[in-house]
């Protein structure tokens, strides 16, 4: 893995502009998805399941579509099932799903609401008590229980049939992921994989867990490659894992999947770390790559400020103060052996949910942290102190012109009313004025 992460050389628009091409061989039909009574069931244009693939529903009395595909991995023996974000229109099409596939967990990758568009129907109960009543599948989801957390949510969920027969479903919601783009840094990403997967939802002794965002390709398909490209690195060893070629073999279950070089940035870097908190490979996950590129990808306000500088630690205080450490050939030695976490405002470490890959401990301190050092917050500390200064600039500019247009307006405004007046007044006093003196010089001159 890390020798097929090193021969890429950063050039990842390239390498990913490679695998679309590569992936463009897939001439699969899917004639299905463009019948004009599914087409209302699709909520992109251009995003559809293959034939050969397609989930189909058996118990729905409608139809027996609905825009998702059954990926299979056979390397590793899993199966996922990828679909759309659920429309109005096929919320009971989605528990039908659920319910047919015997289903344990749904796993949402995106919010309801992203960037001011509405990206996926609100399909399940919300609260705690809610229920949903699916008449035309003949379903009820009732909700058990939520336990937010720091990035992501885990709701229980009853799904109870007509016989009185009840399941119990997780739903799984990732918060802090981006449409089109990717988290900050892989750990609270692998901490969410960890938590599905200590809860059971991916073994092969129950039903397919259903994973969407909004398309159903991008985010969840990063989910699935890094899932699965883990997996098979803990049971026959990183040596074995071709992500590539993985990500290939999953697109001939479903097109598109992994959307942006970003995202399949994102997926390598969470492999590389996943596999070095297992023990599979040693050696510092490439600092520099996350914190470059990405880091700002998750920010969808430009002028929200940088998050403060962390505290030095104790190795670098001492260098501060012109103590040398002892010299060592090893260049993975001189970095700190811990680094200092970057809470978000308003959460506490201790908040955050302790889940982390099956026999792994959580790396809290892990050297794939997106830290900003003194001098990198200092230069975007400038940047937003000129773009902000830029913006008073330009505000200030706008009013003055938007000052002088009133002003330039209320002149006009004048002016017309005064010529207005004239004509009104003055005009009919010249005239009734001229035709006085006229009449008094013939009067008088008879």
């Amino acid at each position: 893995m890390e020798e097929e992460y090193e021969n890429i050389h950063g050039e990842w628009s390239s390498y990913y502009t490679t695998i679309c091409i590569e992936a463009r061989n897939n001439d699969f039909p899917a004639l299905n998805a463009y019948k004009a009574e599914n087409k209302v069931y699709n909520r992109y244009r251009d995003v559809y399941p293959y034939d050969h693939s397609r989930v189909r529903l058996e118990s729905c009395p409608s139809t027996d579509y609905i825009n998702a595909s059954m990926v299979d991995v056979p390397a590793v023996g899993r199966k996922y099932i990828l679909t759309q974000g659920p429309l109005d229109n096929t919320t009971q099409h989605f528990w039908t799903m659920v319910w047919e596939k015997e289903s344990k967990a749904v796993i949402m990758l995106n919010r309801l609401i992203e960037k001011g568009s509405k990206k996926c129907h609100n399909y399940w109960p919300a609260n705690p008590g809610e229920r949903l009543n699916c008449a035309e599948a003949g379903l009820t989801v009732t909700n058990e229980s939520v336990v937010p957390g720091q990035h992501y949510n885990l709701t229980t969920l009853a799904l109870t049939n007509t016989e009185g027969e009840t399941r119990t479903v997780l739903h799984f919601q990732y918060t802090t992921w981006p449409d089109f783009g990717v988290p900050t840094c892989p750990d609270t990403f692998l901490q969410f994989l960890g938590a599905v997967r200590e809860s059971g939802s991916l073994e092969s002794d129950v039903g397919p867990a259903i994973i969407h965002c909004s398309a159903g390709i991008g985010r969840s398909g990063s989910f699935i490659l890094v899932d699965s490209c883990l997996l098979q690195a803990e049971q026959q060893g990183p040596l074995s894992v071709n992500i590539k070629q993985t990500l290939l073999n999953m697109r001939t279950f479903r097109l598109g999947l992994i959307q942006t070089e970003d995202q399949l940035k994102f997926s390598y870097l969470s492999i590389l770390e996943g596999s070095r908190r297992a023990g599979l490979i040693t050696g510092a996950c490439h600092l520099a790559d996350i914190t470059k590129d990405i880091s700002s990808s998750e920010s969808e306000d430009d002028d929200i400020p940088p998050p403060l500088p962390p505290p030095r630690t104790e190795s670098l205080q001492k260098k501060a103060d012109g103590e040398d450490d002892e010299s060592n050939d090893d260049p993975f030695d001189k970095i700190p052996r811990s680094l200092p976490t970057v809470n978000n405002p308003g959460y506490d470490d201790d908040s955050s949910p302790e889940f982390s890959l099956p026999g792994t401990p959580v790396h809290k301190e892990s050297p794939t942290k997106c830290l900003l050092n003194n001098n990198k917050f200092n230069e975007r500390k400038r940047q937003y102190e000129l773009r902000r200064r830029n913006k008073e600039e330009k505000t200030a500019n706008t009013e003055e012109k938007i000052k002088q247009m009133r002003e330039k307006q209320r002149d006009s405004e004048a002016c017309k009313s005064r010529k207005e007046h004239m004509s009104e007044t003055l005009l009919p006093f010249c005239v009734g004025l001229a035709m006085f003196l006229a009449g008094g010089y013939y009067y008088f001159r008879d």
